[in-house]
C-alpha cells in the first residue's frame, strides 16, 4: 500500500466534472510554481545582466574615448615653478584656502607629510585638488578622520611632488 492510495481513492470517488475541476487546479498552480520558482528568477537574471553588458559597455566606450587624452596628460607631468619647495607649495595653496597645516614633515626626496587637525573637509578636498591640478602634486597616502563637529576632519597626508 502506497502514501497515495487514500488520495487516489478519494479522487476516484469524484464525479467526472470534480475531476476534471481539480485537475485543472492541479495544472494551474503547477504552471505558477514554474513560473515563479523558475522561469521569473531566470528573466529577472538575464534583465540584470543586460543592464550591467550595457553599463559596462558605455563604461569601455567612455574609457577608449578619454585614452588618449589619458595618456598625453600622464606623459606631461605638470612642471613646478623654478625654486619651489613641495612644502612651500602645500603651504602657499593652504594659505589661498584658509586653512593651515599643523605639522609639515619631508619624507624623502619628493614625499611630505602634511597634518591638518580641525579643518573643514571640504576645503581639505579643494586643496587635494589645486596641489594636484595647479601644482602636480600626488597624493601617496591619506588618512581622514571625523571629528563631533559636522564636516570637520583630522587629516594625515603623505604627498608627492
Amino acid at each position: 500500500m502506497s502514501a497515495l492510495d487514500p488520495y487516489l481513492e478519494k479522487f476516484n470517488g469524484l464525479e467526472n466534472r470534480e475531476k476534471n475541476a481539480l485537475l485543472a487546479l492541479t495544472m494551474f498552480f503547477v504552471a505558477l510554481i514554474l513560473y515563479f520558482a523558475i522561469w521569473s528568477p531566470i528573466y529577472a537574471y538575464y534583465q540584470d545582466s543586460l543592464q550591467k553588458r550595457d553599463t559596462q559597455f558605455s563604461l569601455i566606450q567612455y574609457m577608449r574615448a578619454s585614452e588618449k587624452q589619458a595618456r598625453s596628460s600622464s606623459s606631461n607631468p605638470k612642471a613646478k615653478p623654478q625654486g619651489q619647495s613641495l612644502i612651500t607649495e602645500i603651504s602657499n595653496s593652504a594659505g589661498q584656502i584658509g586653512i593651515k597645516p599643523s605639522r609639515m614633515q619631508p619624507e624623502g626626496d619628493s614625499n611630505v607629510s602634511v597634518w591638518f587637525n580641525d579643518v573643514v573637509f571640504n576645503d581639505l578636498i579643494k586643496l587635494l585638488e589645486r596641489l594636484n591640478e595647479r601644482d602636480g602634486v600626488g597624493i601617496q597616502q591619506i588618512s581622514i578622520d571625523r571629528q563631533d563637529d559636522p564636516g570637520t576632519v583630522n587629516a594625515r597626508l603623505v604627498l608627492s611632488g
